[in-house]
Formats: C-alpha cells, sequence, structure tokens
C-alpha cells in the first residue's frame, strides 16, 4: 500500500471516530431527556411508559366518545 493510501485510510478512521463520538454525546443526551421527561432510565422502560401511555389515551378517548353520545341523546344534537 502506498502512503497516501495509508493516509486516506487513517483519515477515514478518525472521522468515524468523530462521528461515532457525536453519535453517542446524542445518545446520552436524548437517555437524559427520557430520565427527566419520563422518568425512565433505558429503551425498555421507554416503551413499557409508551404502551402505559397509549391504553391509557385509548381509555380517555372512548370515555370521550360515550360523553358526546350521551349528550347527542340527552340534548338531540345531530
Amino acid at each position: 500500500m502506498s502512503t497516501e493510501r495509508l493516509l486516506k485510510i487513517k483519515e477515514q478512521i478518525e472521522d468515524a471516530k468523530i462521528k461515532q463520538s457525536e453519535i453517542t454525546g446524542q445518545i446520552k443526551s436524548i437517555q437524559e431527556q427520557m430520565k427527566q421527561k419520563f422518568e425512565v432510565d433505558n429503551l425498555e422502560e421507554a416503551e413499557k411508559k409508551l404502551k402505559e401511555i397509549g391504553k391509557e389515551l385509548d381509555k380517555q378517548e372512548a370515555e370521550f366518545a360515550t360523553g358526546m353520545e350521551e349528550l347527542e341523546k340527552a340534548y338531540s344534537w345531530e
């Protein structure tokens, strides 16, 4: 291999290290946000929390729809 080729490979390795460092920092930042906003420490906990929130949302939507139906019947809205 030529010196020029080796220098190019070295530069690519350095670029990859920089990108890896940036991505690691982004991951840590996202993890901190998850902990602060949703009180979860990892992806598994976040997925569990998301399912819980989804179930609660479904429940509230059903209650809202039922309430609207009752109002429409009581007041003849259409």
